[in-house]
């Protein structure tokens, strides 16, 4: 999908940070755009900085909620038309804290807007795309979805299956010509990035301003979105200065590859593919 004029692009977690920067960069090459939130007011605010051209439209999703996906996309149907272009973008950060300190029922609703509102999303528009045999569709995973670290288990493992989801999504789609991406932010401009920021440093003031000071501006993040889409690329990689990290998590899994557990086991057998 090469030329985005009058396309419609459907994104969630609309209201600010990366969701804005996606809206500003699809606005810039001509797409027409939908902002969904859980909170109007940050929508409608995004909305009004976009171009006329953009005809940008703000409307109330809970991504928990397929009922509020299936209102959503009847809206859209019958004000705009159908959906090109889906960025399952709204998430949530818990802050940091030991896994042992993250209650159920936060850890519930963590999994519950990060992974499960992105397979509700998915299912929402997926099957018209497919019908039409043209589409995309973007998740925003996190870095913490490639290089997990203490303090940030529940959110890493949501992140993580966000990745796992988008992988075996691009694979089932690749033959009706729906592509998939996904998104590997690192520190970036938002309200949730400022308010990890702060718990994260406590009342050392120095450090929360360096860090703010290093916060990526979010429209950058959308066009290189925007970037992906464009050439149908599997992962969206925006802060380069996480690759060592990653480098080393897959040198040590890859070294954990030996003999197989059984002696004598047949290889090159799996629970998709045998040979």
């Amino acid at each position: 999908m090469r030329e985005f004029t009058g396309k419609i692009v459907f994104i969630t977690g609309g209201g600010g940070g990366i969701g804005a920067g996606i809206a500003q960069a699809f606005a810039e090459r001509g797409a027409r755009i939908i902002l969904a939130d859980i909170q109007n007011t940050f929508a409608e605010e995004e909305a009004a900085k976009l171009p006329a051209a953009a005809e940008a439209q703000v409307i109330t999703l809970d991504v928990r909620s397929l009922e509020s996906w299936s209102a959503a996309r009847e809206k859209v149907e019958r004000q705009l038309g159908a959906v090109d272009i889906l960025c399952n973008n709204a998430g949530i950060s818990n802050g940091f804290k030991p896994l042992a300190d993250v209650a159920p029922d936060e850890f519930d609703r963590l999994m519950a807007i990060n992974v499960t509102g992105v397979y509700n999303g998915v299912r929402t528009f997926m099957p018209s795309m497919v019908a039409r045999g043209s589409g995309h569709i973007v998740n925003t995973s996190s870095m913490n979805g490639l290089t997990p670290f203490g303090s940030f288990a529940a959110y890493s493992a949501s992140k993580f299956a966000v990745l796992g989801l988008s992988d075996a999504l691009r694979e089932e789609l690749a033959p009706s010509g729906v592509g998939v991406s996904t998104l590997f932010p690192g520190l970036t401009r938002s309200r949730m990035a400022e308010k990890d920021a702060g718990g994260a440093t406590g009342q050392d003031e120095k450090r929360l301003l360096a860090i703010r000071a290093n916060m990526m501006e979010p429209i950058w993040l959308g066009r290189a979105v925007v970037r992906a889409v464009e050439n149908d690329e599997p992962y969206i990689i925006t802060h380069p200065e996480y690759r060592a990290g990653l480098v080393a998590r897959q040198e040590r899994i890859l070294a954990a590859f030996g003999e197989p557990a059984q002696p004598g086991y047949k290889t090159g057998s799996s629970a998709t593919k045998v040979e």
